[in-house]
This record gives C-alpha cells, sequence and structure tokens, in this order.
C-alpha cells in the first residue's frame, strides 16, 4: 500500500503544479488586473494588488510557488528528525494529504476573479503540503527495503558466510529501485490519465478558466479518495520511541543543527547532495525555459501545451521502467545508472544550443513532441534513481530527517536556474539561456562519480550507532 500513495498524490504534480495551476492563477490575477500605467482601468494582463503590493499578474503564480518553497524549508525541517520517532512519520503523512488534497479540492470554490488571491494561497498550502507528503513518502523506502523478504534472506546469508556483504548491497540496491521505479511509474500512469479526464472537462467547458479549476479540483479529489487506502493499509514503521521531556516544536531543528555539526562523518553523503542540488536546479531549469520558448518560439496554444504535458509524464512512464530494465540487463549499480541517465539528460541543452546552426535543433515546431518524449524518457528514471542512490547512504533510523534534506536540496534549487538564465536571455535569443542548465548537468556527473557509494554506507551505519539521540543529549 505504499504505492497506494504514488498513485494518490502524483496526479497533484502532473495536473496542478506543471500544467494547470500556472494557467489558473495567472487568468485568475489578469481577471482582476489593471493597466500598468493606469490603475484605474482594468485590462487582460497587467498588474493586480495584493495587499498594499502591485505584481505583475504574469508573474503572480511564480510568487506563489516562491512563497511555497519558502515555507516547504521550514515545514521540512521541522518535522524531519520528529517524524522518525514513534508512528509519526505516517500520521504526518496523512495528515499533509488530506490538508493538501482538501485545499486543491477548494479551487472548485473560486467563482469570482476578485478571489484571486484565495487561488494563491489554496496553491501555496496545496504545494507546502504536497512536498512535505513526499519527503515522508521517500523516507520509507530505506525501512521498506531492510524489510522485505529477498533483502532479510540475503542478510541471513551474510551472517551464516554463505554470500557477500558486497551481495547483501546488492540485493538492497536491487529491492530500492524496484520500489521507486514502480512508485514513479504508476505516479505518472494515474497523473496522465487525470490530466486526460482534466482536457476534456476543459474542452466540454469551452476551455473556461473555472474549467480548468475543476481539473485542478478533480486531482485534489482523487488525492483524498486514494489516499484513504495508504492510511488504512500502509504499515507505520515505528521508530524509536521519543523522549517526552522534549519540545516537540524545537525538537528536530536541534537535531538538524547536530547533523550538520558532524557532517564530516558523512562526507559522502553529503558531496552526494551537492551533486543533486546541482543536477536539481540544471533539469528543472531546463523545464523552464523549454515552456517558455515553446510559448514565445513557437506560439503554442494551451491545446498544443496541454499535449506536451501529457507527452512529458507519459514518456516519464515508460522512461522509468525502461531504465530499470537496463540496469537489470547489464547488472549496473545505482550510481552508474544515475551518471548515464544525467549524461543523457545534457544531450537536451546541447540538441537545442545546435539550433544556432538553422538546419536543426528546435528550429521548428515539429521538433518540440520529439524533445519533449526524449526529456521524459530520462525525467522519472532520473528522479527515481536519484533517490534511491540518497536512500543508501543516509544512517538507519534518520530517514525521515535527511530526506528533509534532500527536499530542501531540490526545492531550494528552483530559483536559482530561472534568476541567472533570466539575465542571460534579456534582451538575447533564448537559445542562450540553456548554456547554464548545460553546465550545470555536465558538472555533477563528476561529483556522482567522485561520491564512494560503499564508504558512504559504512560511514553512514557507523552514524546511526554513535549517534542516538541520547549520545547527543537530545
Amino acid at each position: 500500500m505504499w504505492l497506494a500513495y504514488a498513485v494518490a498524490a502524483e496526479p497533484y504534480s502532473v495536473v496542478c503544479v506543471s500544467a494547470l495551476a500556472p494557467i489558473v492563477l495567472e487568468a485568475l490575477a489578469s481577471g482582476y488586473g489593471w493597466q500598468t500605467h493606469n490603475r484605474d482601468l482594468p485590462c487582460d494582463t497587467c498588474v493586480v494588488k495584493v495587499g498594499s503590493l502591485w505584481l505583475d499578474t504574469a508573474s503572480f503564480s511564480l510568487y506563489c510557488i516562491s512563497v511555497s518553497v519558502f515555507l516547504q524549508a521550514f515545514v521540512f525541517i521541522s518535522m524531519g528528525a520528529l517524524a522518525d520517532h514513534g508512528t509519526r512519520r505516517k500520521t504526518f503523512l496523512m495528515t499533509f494529504s488530506f490538508i493538501g488534497s482538501i485545499a486543491t479540492i477548494l479551487f472548485a470554490a473560486v467563482r469570482t476573479y476578485s478571489l484571486f488571491w484565495l487561488a494563491g494561497v489554496l496553491t501555496i498550502i496545496s504545494n507546502v503540503a504536497f512536498g512535505a507528503g513526499y519527503v515522508l513518502y521517500y523516507a520509507f523506502i530505506p525501512t521498506l527495503t531492510r524489510d522485505h523478504a529477498e533483502v532479510i534472506q540475503v542478510r541471513k546469508s551474510v551472517q551464516s558466510g554463505t554470500e557477500t556483504w558486497a551481495e547483501y548491497q546488492l540485493a538492497k540496491d536491487r529491492i530500492s529501485n524496484s520500489l521507486s521505479s514502480h512508485s514513479m511509474a504508476l505516479g505518472y500512469g494515474a497523473g496522465v490519465v487525470l490530466l486526460v479526464i482534466a482536457a476534456g472537462i476543459a474542452l466540454a467547458m469551452g476551455q473556461t478558466t473555472y474549467s480548468l479549476q475543476l481539473g485542478i479540483a478533480l486531482s485534489g479529489l482523487w488525492w483524498f479518495c486514494v489516499s484513504f487506502f495508504t492510511l488504512k493499509f500502509l504499515p507505520p514503521q515505528p521508530g524509536a520511541p521519543l523522549d517526552g521531556n522534549v519540545n516537540l516544536f524545537l525538537f528536530s531543528w536541534k537535531r538538524l543543527g547536530k547533523t550538520l555539526h558532524q557532517a564530516s562523518q558523512l562526507k559522502e553523503t553529503f558531496k552526494y547532495l551537492i551533486a543533486w542540488f546541482i543536477l536539481s536546479d540544471g533539469s528543472s531549469t531546463i523545464i523552464s525555459l523549454s515552456i517558455f520558448m515553446g510559448k514565445k518560439k513557437f506560439l503554442l496554444n494551451n491545446t498544443q501545451l496541454m499535449i506536451g504535458a501529457i507527452l512529458v509524464p507519459l514518456s516519464a512512464l515508460v522512461g522509468t521502467y525502461m531504465w530499470l530494465f537496463i540496469q537489470r540487463k547489464f547488472n549496473l549499480s545505482s550510481k552508474r545508472t544515475l551518471f548515464i541517465i544525467s549524461a543523457a539528460f545534457v544531450l537536451v541543452p546541447v540538441y537545442v544550443l545546435i539550433g544556432f546552426s538553422g538546419v536543426f535543433g528546435l528550429v521548428y515546431k515539429v521538433e518540440v513532441w520529439p524533445t519533449l518524449i526524449y526529456f521524459g524518457l530520462m525525467l522519472g528514471a532520473f528522479q527515481s534513481f536519484s533517490r534511491v542512490m540518497y536512500a543508501s547512504l543516509i544512517p538507519k533510523g534518520k530517514e525521515s530527517e535527511f530526506f528533509s534534506l534532500y527536499g530542501i536540496t531540490d526545492k531550494s534549487s528552483s530559483w536559482l536556474g530561472p534568476l541567472i538564465t533570466g539575465f542571460i536571455i534579456e534582451n538575447n535569443d533564448t537559445r542562450w539561456g540553456f548554456i547554464f542548465p548545460l553546465c550545470m548537468m555536465v558538472l555533477p556527473l563528476f561529483l556522482i562519480m567522485w561520491v564512494d557509494v560503499e564508504k558512504g554506507i559504512k560511514d553512514a551505519e557507523r552514524f546511526s550507532q554513535e549517534h542516538t539521540d541520547a549520545k547527543d543529549g537530545l
């Protein structure tokens, strides 16, 4: 039933975050907006007043996402280490799931342009809850892997001397990748289905803004209903009990402070986090630039953008299983597979930069669709193998704490790429912006190869034994 949560929550990302929310927020803000130079006159795309501030309606959704990213960092840290104790991991997971899904359903209640601010608030709440839920969801990977029947059997064989420690780690790696890949593929599959239904609703209602809101609300209703399977059937995977005298509001912050102070004992783990920070920024920047280029250069309409939004997760579903097959076929480690996928990802910005030749390289609109398919084939597996590799490098009993760091690293990088590429492409061809993600995708390749996974696993095992709450004075 762990997999059921991906089926429940991932459609929110596919339907709301990636496809419909930015369009809806901009449309609602524009409907209540005013001309930039004459704020007494209404217009389609100008400025809107939020409190005492006047904001560009085209940037309203970006501001909402930025606020949610900041709040996510605060929430991730506040709940991280706390969720590793008792049954709080599942409790927190379900709490954020229901908060996020209800906030998403309430998009259907925004019936007038004057309530554009409410849509922004609902976006912030749902995005924070979605991110927090996935941090807790990822944290189940190491524990589910250790408790898997195949891994337990190999561990017993290691203890009896019939199999080696390396074979045990290989079994863990294989099971982790299987769990992660299945969850990614099932999540994308559910997302595609919901997005197709949302597109059908939009077409039936004349592609009005409210029809898109109903599509968002549908993803929230799906999230809410399917979450009950996780609530009922997912084992809580309880951690160590928490001392009753601790301050619940400050515990996770103190625990994280201790961990960061002792980071030198987990060099391989933090080397990988740095690599992931750069990789995540590079991949998210490619997405942002591609959408911008599609609108500006190829003038894609909403229907064409919707087709693109369906093609990417559908390709990601196929790519997730394709790369899992390749890994097993050639007996590759997660590290080597992630390196190959990341190297393949580099070809996207390279292809766009080739377009300066004027021959090919996103020069013609027809090139958009195969490029999106190729991008999707990398995307799902890229995310899946990255979190599996990280899961192998974190100390036992501190899964939620360390995945909160992973979540912060992932989300906090999302502002850097757009900021730098914004400066690059201002008054220049959009293609120049792809130089930045090209560099951001190449540099981490060397960092990943530098990570000693075997040493990192042993360091994490030693860290979990030497740094319990009691030994660290917590």
